[in-house]
């Protein structure tokens, strides 16, 4: 299943050993070495695997663009995630969308379908 899917999230330690279990190779991104390849604009890999939860992902796009922000988190989204969640691997498909309040715009995940 953990093919079919753009981004991974390692939301805690059992996840990531699980991970590293089955011999997986890709990098192991944390918050803050994302947090730079987007501050300075550079290309992001085509699979993600992330040291964190989905919402801290999303967290970590740039509020200045929101629509930009939500075209590039949509293509990982869209294409399926796989969340280490009480202590389970969950694989799903989502959304994310621009949302406004008195304080901004923010990221939001919308329409949470299970991958099959």
């Amino acid at each position: 299943m953990f093919e079919k899917v753009k981004l991974v999230c390692l939301n805690h330690e059992d996840g990531k050993k699980d991970w590293l279990a089955k011999g997986f190779d890709e990098v192991i991104f944390s918050a803050d070495q994302l947090r730079s390849n987007l501050l300075i604009g550079e290309e992001l890999p085509e699979k993600i695997v992330f040291d964190g939860r989905l919402l801290d992902f999303i967290r970590l796009f740039p509020e200045r663009t929101p629509e930009e922000s939500c075209e590039l988190v949509n293509g990982y989204l869209e294409e399926g995630v796989a969340e280490w969640t009480d202590g389970n691997w969950e694989f799903f498909t989502c959304r994310a969308a621009v949302l406004g309040c008195c304080s901004g715009f923010y990221l939001s995940v919308l329409n949470k379908k299970d991958l099959k």
